[in-house]
């Protein structure tokens, strides 16, 4: 034997704090991924409800219109006046605010 000493590599100190340092980067990771689908779904549950409101809203607005025709629809307002008792002109005159007089559509006065 030679008279060279042998001295311990004492660089290898234990290996706990890394691997706790990745089981926490990952156990995080994993918490975040879940956290953020948890938030897309319930966005896609908003985005559809939205969608569905707003074809029940153009439904509604479309019936509306449809009864809005039927009610300004010549017939109907004819018979909505004859039922507030209004007759039919029977001739179409014209009124001057500068002087007052009525004209009819005929010329005379």
């Amino acid at each position: 034997m030679s008279g060279v000493p042998v001295t311990r590599d004492r660089s290898g100190g234990s290996n706990a704090p890394f691997v706790v340092l990745c089981v926490g980067i990952i156990v995080g990771a994993l918490v975040f991924v879940l956290l953020l689908n948890t938030t897309m779904a319930a966005g896609a549950y908003e985005a559809r409800d939205l969608k569905i409101e707003s074809v029940q809203l153009q439904e509604q607005r479309a019936d509306l219109l449809m009864e809005l025709d039927a009610s300004a629809a010549p017939q109907r307002l004819a018979a909505l006046a004859a039922e507030l008792g209004m007759v039919r002109a029977s001739e179409v005159g014209f009124i001057s605010l500068a002087d007052g007089t009525v004209t009819t559509a005929g010329g005379g006065g």
